[in-house]
C-alpha cells in the first residue's frame, strides 16, 4: 500500500520542501489519507463470504439474505449449535449464494460445489435413472475431511434427483489378540463370513498360559470372492474343552 504522507512531500515544489509548516500539514493530510486507504483495502478484501469473519461476515449475510440463526435452523432442528462458529456460517452463506444465483444446471452446480469442495467432483448420468444427476468424488483416501458434503445442503431443479457418492479408502493394519495369564474361565472366537474385498487378511488368537474354562468357537458361511482369509487358534496347556460350531452355507 502507498505511503501517502511521503507521496505528499515528495509532490511539493522545491521552494516548499524542507518547510517545516508544509510539511507538517502534509503529514496529517497523508495520515487521515492512509486511514482511508486502510478502510477501503479492508473493505475490498475482508467483505466477502471466504475471508470476512464475526461482523463482516453477518454484513454478507444481510446481502445474500440470511442469518446465523436461519443457517443455524437448516443444519437441523433443534439447532445443534450454541452459537453458529464463523466457518459452519460461511458455509450456509455459499448454500445461500447458490441458490439464489443457481440454474440448477450440472455446470453450475459443478461450478457452485467448487465454492466449499477443493477436490475432484464428476458428473455422470445413468440412462436407467432418468432425470437424475450423479455426481462423484472418485476414491479418496480416509483422511479426507467430506463434512462439508454432507452439511452443506444441495441444489437441483424442480422434479430431478441429484445422487452423491463420496467414496473413501483406508487400510486395515494387521490385527492379533493375545490372551494370557495363569486361569482364563472360558474364551469364544466367532469367525464372521469372508467378504468380497481385493484384501488379504490374517486373524490370530493366541490363548497361553494354563487352566482354561472352554474355548468355544462359531464358524458362518463363507461369502464367495478371491479372498485369501487365514485364521489361527493357538491354545496353551489344560484346557478342559473346545467347542466349534459351523453353521450350514445357504444358497
Amino acid at each position: 500500500m502507498a505511503d501517502y504522507v511521503q507521496a505528499l512531500k515528495n509532490d511539493l515544489v522545491e521552494q516548499f520542501k524542507g518547510k517545516p509548516h508544509i510539511e507538517a500539514l502534509m503529514e496529517v493530510i497523508g495520515e487521515q489519507l492512509q486511514e482511508v486507504a486502510v478502510f477501503y483495502e479492508q473493505l475490498r478484501t475482508e467483505r466477502n463470504v471466504y475471508t470476512s469473519v464475526g461482523k463482516q461476515l453477518d454484513g454478507v449475510g444481510d446481502i445474500a439474505v440470511m442469518t446465523r440463526k436461519e443457517a443455524g435452523q437448516l443444519a437441523g432442528n433443534p439447532i445443534p449449535f450454541d452459537v453458529l462458529d464463523d466457518e459452519t456460517y460461511r458455509l450456509y452463506l455459499m448454500y445461500k449464494i447458490m441458490k439464489n444465483n443457481c440454474d440448477c444446471t450440472y455446470p453450475f452446480i459443478l461450478k457452485a460445489f467448487r465454492m466449499f469442495w477443493e477436490l475432484p467432483l464428476y458428473y455422470s448420468e445413468d440412462p436407467e435413472q432418468p432425470a437424475t444427476m450423479i455426481f462423484d468424488t472418485g476414491i479418496m483416501p480416509g483422511t479426507v475431511d467430506t463434512d462439508p458434503l454432507f452439511r452443506v445442503p444441495l441444489l437441483r431443479a424442480a422434479g430431478v434427483t441429484l445422487k452423491m457418492y463420496i467414496r473413501t479408502e483406508t487400510t486395515l493394519p494387521f490385527r492379533e489378540t493375545y490372551i494370557g495369564g495363569d486361569f482364563c474361565g472360558s474364551i469364544m472366537n466367532t469367525r464372521l463370513p469372508d467378504i468380497d474385498f481385493e484384501r488379504a487378511y490374517r486373524e490370530e488368537l493366541f490363548a497361553a498360559g494354563a487352566g482354561h474354562g472352554s474355548l468355544e468357537i462359531t464358524m458362518l458361511p463363507e461369502l464367495a470372492g478371491p479372498n485369501e482369509m487365514k485364521s489361527e487358534l493357538s491354545v496353551g496347556i489344560h484346557t478342559n474343552s473346545i467347542t466349534q460350531t459351523t453353521i450350514p452355507e445357504t444358497g
